[in-house]
């Protein structure tokens, strides 16, 4: 319905001007004929709204019904016009004006026959009207090249104007898409090493233990790894030094866990492995092949031989307990791993422990 009330006001912006050309004594029609060309016009757009409100447009092809409403609004311009001798362009564009947006809605065809209409129906007007006065020929040519210009490209401009905006907006959306993705990105990820923050790591944990609680045969294994002596590589080597082991055991845990288990650092030298449907036996394979690739790994070109490890605390959620239940035995085990000689996995709540390389 806006529609039809957008194209119904440029319609009357049209029958303003046209009054204003009238009272200037530029137009060949009486008042009270020019307020029954006013009513007619109001009458044709009423029979658009009543169609709308008792819902006879929706069996349609166009419920907007934009082609019929665009001829009629053209056919008033053309009825206006007609009156008009010296002033002819000014009506005749002034009324096309409010009308060619409305025209970009159409289809190619409708588009078509809307300025085909258009210009038969201005042509016809021009004959009846020389049966009874003179017309200067060259100036309603002008005109009628303005009128077929103007209803043809005017649409045409616009959309291409349109075209170039929605280009434009889609290339800033797609920027934007991408800043938001980096932002989403950088408030999930440890910005030194890549891996995930604490933050994450609590949501990936709230979602395996719901997913472990509602299926019985599903379980995931939290395992907390911390780098042995961590300190003496940043007083040994500098902190840059320190900053790429720390990368680098990021790098290493990354590329043996899965896509869907999630390597998180918590602070310093502490990092967090979650390993979703995994048992705590295949967990502690995993977990071993990166304490053994972190001790292969070569700390600085200075002290080629040196070498780092980890002390590890493993351990299986069980369904129903609290995920901080679960953090809390995993890092104990972590304490038992490093109180007792480091470089060792250590198994929660059991006497079992691993050597590491």
């Amino acid at each position: 319905m806006y529609r039809i009330a957008t194209t119904g006001t440029g319609i009357f912006v049209h029958l303003m001007v046209c009054w204003a050309v009238l009272s200037a004594g530029y137009m060949d029609i009486e008042p009270i004929q020019f307020a029954g060309l006013v009513s007619l016009a109001a009458a044709g757009f009423g029979l658009f709204f009543i169609a709308i409100l008792m819902e006879w447009n929706l069996s349609l092809d166009d419920p907007d019904m934009s082609l019929p409403h665009m001829i009629w609004a053209v056919s008033v311009v053309i009825m206006t016009t007609y009156f008009v001798d010296q002033m002819k362009p000014v009506v005749a564009l002034s009324g096309l004006a409010m009308i060619v947006v409305g025209a970009n809605r159409l289809t190619r065809r409708e588009l078509t026959i809307f300025a085909i209409y258009s210009l038969v129906a201005y042509s016809v007007s021009l004959a009846y009207k020389s049966q009874f006065v003179s017309l200067s020929w060259l100036t309603e040519a002008v005109v009628m090249i303005a009128f077929g210009l103007v209803l043809v490209f005017g649409p045409v401009l616009y959309r291409f104007e349109m075209s170039m905006v929605e280009t434009i907006l889609v290339s800033k959306n797609d920027e934007l898409t991408r800043a938001l993705s980096r932002i989403q990105e950088l408030a999930v990820r440890d910005e030194l090493t890549g891996a995930f923050n604490r933050r994450h790591l609590l949501d990936v944990l709230a979602q395996q233990k719901a997913i472990a609680d509602r299926r019985k045969d599903y379980c995931f294994t939290l395992c907390f790894v911390d780098l042995d002596f961590f300190k003496r590589v940043n007083d040994r080597f500098g902190h840059s030094a320190g900053d790429q082991v720390l990368r680098k055991f990021a790098e290493i845990a990354s590329d043996i866990l899965r896509e869907v288990d999630c390597v998180a650092r918590i602070g310093g030298e502490e990092f967090v492995l979650v390993l979703g449907g995994t048992r705590q036996g295949d967990a502690i394979v995993a977990v071993e092949r990166i304490g053994a690739r972190l001790r292969e790994m070569q700390v600085s070109q200075i002290e080629p031989h040196y070498r780092i490890t980890a002390s590890m605390g493993i351990t299986e959620y069980r369904r129903s307990e609290d995920v901080e239940t679960t953090m809390d035995r995993a890092d104990r085990a972590l304490y038992d791993a490093k109180r007792t000689g480091r470089n060792k996995l250590v198994i929660a709540d059991s006497d079992q422990e691993v050597s590491i390389g």
